[in-house]
């Protein structure tokens, strides 16, 4: 749920793509020495291996995925979720070879994804910025790309583009829903707004302006106004991820759980792997007093996607209502790794200062966050100052 403030032993010694291409069914010689013979192709390696690095067990996974992969070179579903199993891992070297692997047997914008995401977190922002571009249309990508954008510090130079070619191509909503997007990012949700009603306007029948309508809503904290623009989101595009998790995003707002469980889990059996979708299904854990399940699934968003700020705010509040304020300030400092000049990170941290008795850190950090760009956090931050006090516990 988007929150305006809150407090997200069979290892192979080699990279499996350096092991010997092989068929199914003939002889492959691992890099560990060992010898298997005739591996035929088994069509649920990839389900029963996300359920057991799903269930904890991620180094076994990519023990066993490893060997298929080897024994299978030509199928790269294996392939790429071996890669993703590594970049879980933080063998972002491994994971990159494996990706490019999958990229030389032919072009697919999701797994240019999964690279950029790599090259970010190798803070490699040109290399990131290039494969983020060339996963477009795809929306997470374009996601992503907002989010390099505002890391190195030139969001308000991308939104200035994306005005641009919106300015050029009057007629083409897909230009409109991109600067709906950066716009939203950017938190001109008012230009975001008028921006997808001019993609829906252009595209009656495309659920993407809709979709977009309905999340610069929920921004806006307009959760009933939301449901509707949604809706007829999924009337165009029933399976469409963002649009079910944005309608359970504006239930939570509406704190209407029963509601939003059903778009949450359609969208995660979907992709288990959206990071948003992931954080919004902690948010309902929460809501319904699982902290343990909130905390599982703000765990896996941080894992699959560590540039999905929201999971280390809400993992942090998690931990700070528990009592566990070290704990706190490790995952708020995770995240600030990932993205310095998040503002409510900042606050957050600060809060936490305060309770851990370190007043002059937290000042410091109400400082950074009265400087910088989240409108709420800079004008809590500011109180927070005015008073010389510590400011009041963060909420969701």
């Amino acid at each position: 749920m988007r929150t305006t403030i809150t407090i997200a032993v069979c290892a192979i010694l080699a990279l499996v793509s350096m092991a010997p291409r092989a068929s199914a069914g003939t002889v492959v010689k691992m890099p560990s020495g060992e010898t298997i013979y005739g591996m035929p192709s088994d069509p649920s390696i990839i389900a029963r291996e996300e359920q057991r690095a799903d269930s904890g067990d991620l180094a076994g996974a990519i023990s066993e995925l490893s060997i298929y992969v080897a024994a299978h070179p030509a199928e790269r579903g294996p392939m790429v979720l071996l890669g993703d199993f590594y970049y879980r891992a933080r063998d972002l070297r491994r994971a990159e070879q494996l990706y490019r692997d999958a990229l030389a047997r032919g072009d697919a914008h999701e797994i240019h994804n999964r690279l950029g995401g790599v090259y970010a977190l190798e803070q490699r922002y040109g290399d990131a910025i290039r494969e983020f571009r060339a996963s477009l249309p795809l929306p997470e990508g374009f996601a992503h790309l907002v989010a390099m954008h505002r890391m190195h510090g030139d969001l308000d130079a991308f939104v200035a583009r994306a005005r641009q070619d919106a300015e050029d191509h009057p007629r083409d909503a897909g230009y409109a829903v991109d600067l709906g997007v950066a716009c939203d990012a950017a938190g001109l949700t008012d230009e975001a707004l008028t921006a997808y009603h001019h993609a829906v306007d252009l595209a009656p029948n495309d659920a993407a302006g809709y979709n977009g309508i309905g999340s610069a809503l929920i921004s806006k904290e307009r959760y009933s106004e939301a449901l509707q623009p949604l809706r007829e989101a999924l009337s165009l595009q029933p399976a469409l991820i963002a649009a079910l998790n944005n309608l359970g995003d504006a239930y939570l707002g509406l704190k209407d759980t029963r509601s939003a469980r059903p778009f949450l889990e359609r969208a995660e059996a979907l992709d288990p792997r959206d990071a948003s979708v992931l954080v919004n299904l902690g948010v309902l854990a929460d809501l319904t007093n699982d902290r343990a399940a909130a905390l599982q699934f703000y765990h896996r968003a941080i894992a699959d996607d560590p540039f999905q700020l929201e999971a280390y705010y809400d993992t942090a509040a998690d931990y700070d209502a528990q009592g566990q304020h070290e704990l706190a300030e490790a995952v708020t400092l995770k995240g600030l790794a990932i993205d310095e000049g998040d503002g409510i990170l900042h606050f957050n941290l600060a809060v936490i200062e305060d309770e851990l008795g370190r007043h002059e850190a937290a000042l410091k950090e109400y400082r950074t966050a009265a400087s910088l760009h989240n409108v709420q956090a800079a004008r809590l931050a500011k109180l927070a100052l005015s008073r010389q006090e510590a400011a009041p516990r963060s909420v969701r």
